[in-house]
């Protein structure tokens, strides 16, 4: 029932005569924007638009009640390398927003560490779009600044830093980004 452009598109699912379930979906040509960002920082206007188009996904999904819950750049591909054409892959732990408890086993992550929004942190119940937005903030901070916001040794130090510490600021980058970006 999820359909927008900038989210892959599902095409089948069932079970193999061996007794194996599968999800079938669109193929897809490019590169996903986490190697992308191994080349280096995109551009202050590049991660506007990144961020424009990715906001106009998840705002579908979330209209429908579903939650993503792992955005980070390996999930986010660019068709044809083109970050106007992202595309929100791997809904695998995605959710309908509900209390979290109902999801989850307890004391279990679901999503990635240094993406994660305090709330899924904590385990609080009802993760919802929230979640979304503070990791593709997270992914934004990435594309600009060439860092993740929060990094650590393990993963208790990231845990951490998201809780209890604030990114570093985009305006310490030389050059900084413009003060609407930075906000």
């Amino acid at each position: 029932e999820l359909r927008h452009p900038g989210v892959v598109a599902y095409v089948a699912h069932g079970e193999t005569g061996q007794g194996q379930l599968y999800l079938a979906m669109e193929w897809l040509e490019g590169e996903d924007l986490a190697r992308r960002l191994a080349r280096g920082p995109v551009s202050v206007d590049e991660a506007v638009l990144l961020l424009r188009r990715t906001a106009e996904a998840l705002e579908a999904a979330h209209r429908v009640g579903i939650v993503h819950r792992d955005l980070k750049p390996h999930n986010l591909f660019l068709r044809d390398g083109a970050i106007d054409r992202v595309t929100i892959l791997d809904f695998g732990v995605a959710r309908r927003a509900m209390p979290l408890e109902a999801l989850t086993h307890a004391g279990r992550l679901i999503g990635t560490p240094g993406y994660m929004a305090p709330e899924q942190v904590r385990g609080d119940d009802g993760v919802g779009a929230s979640a979304d937005l503070f990791s593709l903030g997270c992914v934004i901070h990435e594309c600009i600044a060439g860092a993740p916001p929060f990094a650590g040794e393990h993963v208790a130090a990231v845990l951490a830093r998201i809780l209890f510490e604030d990114p570093r600021s985009l305006r310490s980058l030389v050059p900084p980004p413009p003060d609407a970006v930075c906000e």
